[in-house]
């Protein structure tokens, strides 16, 4: 999700700071590394000289060096075969002009949206989005986005509860592979090697945002009579950046909600995290990283203990239990993100149980014949966090980061604190064996049956790509 993808107040400062600086010896001898004539593969060319990719904030970056895809419709046309034919991979999404350029690219900077004072997106919030990220294979060098399938199927329920019609799932990934391929050189170079483990170091992404947006005028609350399709991107950093090792202090928020039963919480709309921004900037004041939520309902009705964990403003959370359960809040109440990432670590905690089960008895601290490994999603008390070894977050800009603690504010009349045996000065041994094997699989460095499809690689036949290259 933030992650996924994730939407908050960032310094501009650090924007300003960190765009331009060394490396580009280094990213060309990598790309070199893989451009042998031995391989029939298309590879991505190296990456654009002179960018300090690896200090690049979270944030919109370099704007005025990238283009977007924008596409518009109505409510009663929807997105038809004049829009894209995956057929003849015809229509306006590909049509080019006579210089050949893409009609439906614009440069970031210079031909920005045009949205009027009545837009109905920003008077109503009809907007949703997506966050998704491309990397630079430090195996193979292919330019790979991670599971865009997942995104595109969040981004159709979004657009179900938004009113806005969904592009279909062949037009939707030709816009990704599209907005990837025009903006190619900003795709930051491979991740490092750890040199003892060969696990990939992290490493800078292209960040893919696509949109879906009412951009009709009306004054009335009605479905927008134009709708906008928009694709763009930012090379990107880290979200929580000096937080990889080091745990994240996370405020209990028990005053204001987030989301509720029965609304949008499981929606990737921008209402979600506008609601978030307040109570951010105020666990920031207090010394925290970020607020996890409660179901606000479950508290009212009984004690602090007894309240159902929601999510971060925007990330997931896992709990690693003394019991050898990996648990987060599931998605039946419809109150959180079903996060991309979130997903991924439970595939893979499931896919290698085995792998995990002495690395699990080692963070409880107990023989590995005494601990069975489970791996679930179910309603997550207050109270489980007193039993927790280790907490870990997940988002797609996040990835995986460990929580050190989490604690209401001082001054509150019911409090709570959990400070957790792994994860203050480094990551606990689940939450940095996940990582691994999520940037393992990232790399192509890890695979089973359920990573087959995880990776589309930019330069595969637009069929090549909806399917994963399988």
């Amino acid at each position: 999700m933030l992650l996924q993808s994730i939407v908050v107040v960032l310094l501009s400062s650090a924007h300003k700071s960190s765009s331009f600086s060394l490396q580009p010896a280094r990213q060309r001898s990598q790309t070199a590394l893989f451009s042998s004539e031995s391989t029939n593969m298309k590879l991505p060319p190296p990456p654009k000289d002179n960018i300090d990719f690896q200090s690049l904030p979270w944030n919109l970056n370099l704007p005025d060096q990238h283009y977007y895809l924008h596409l518009t419709t109505t409510p009663v046309e929807g997105w038809t075969a004049n829009h894209y034919d995956p057929s003849t991979d015809g229509g306006a999404l590909t049509s080019k002009s006579g210089d050949g350029k893409l009609k439906s690219l614009h440069h970031y900077s210079q031909t920005p949206l045009k949205l009027n004072p009545a837009t109905t997106s920003i008077n109503y919030g009809t907007t949703i989005w997506e966050g998704l990220a491309c990397r630079r294979s430090p195996t193979t060098g292919k330019a790979l986005v991670f599971r865009p399938q997942k995104n595109y199927a969040r981004f159709c329920k979004g657009a179900d509860a938004m009113c806005l019609p969904p592009p279909s799932y062949e037009m939707f990934m030709r816009a990704v592979q599209l907005v990837v391929e025009s903006n190619i050189d900003l795709l930051p170079p491979a991740p490092e090697l750890d040199p003892e483990t060969g696990v990939p170091l992290g490493g800078a992404k292209l960040y893919v945002r696509p949109m879906l947006m009412g951009t009709g005028q009306q004054l009335g609350l009605h479905v927008s009579p134009e709708i906008s399709l928009v694709f763009y991107v930012s090379p990107t950093g880290s979200y929580f950046k000096g937080k990889t090792m080091g745990g994240l202090k996370l405020h209990l928020e028990r005053k204001r909600s987030r989301a509720a039963r029965g609304g949008t919480g499981n929606v990737k709309c921008c209402g979600n995290y506008a609601v978030t921004m307040r109570p951010l900037l105020d666990a920031k004041k207090l010394g925290f990283d970020d607020n996890l939520y409660l179901e606000l309902d479950t508290y009212h009705n009984s004690s602090l203990h007894e309240a159902v964990l929601q999510e971060l403003s925007a990330a997931n959370i896992f709990l690693v239990l003394k019991t050898g359960e990996i648990v987060t809040p599931s998605l039946d109440r419809g109150t959180i993100l079903p996060g991309v990432t979130r997903d991924s670590i439970l595939e893979l905690a499931k896919a290698y149980k085995d792998e995990l089960q002495p690395i699990l008895a080692k963070s409880i601290g107990v023989d590995s014949s005494d601990v069975t490994v489970t791996v679930c999603e179910r309603d997550v008390l207050v109270k489980d966090l007193s039993n927790a070894v280790e907490v870990f977050i997940t988002g797609t800009a996040a990835e995986v980061v460990p929580v050190q603690s989490i604690s209401t504010s001082g001054d509150e009349e019911e409090s709570f604190s959990a400070k957790f045996p792994h994860g203050e000065s480094e990551a606990g041994p689940v939450t940095s064996k996940l990582l691994d094997m999520l940037r393992e699989v990232l790399a192509e460095k890890r695979s089973c049956d359920a990573t087959k499809d995880w990776l589309c690689d930019v330069y595969e036949s637009p069929e090549g790509f909806r399917k994963a290259g399988s």
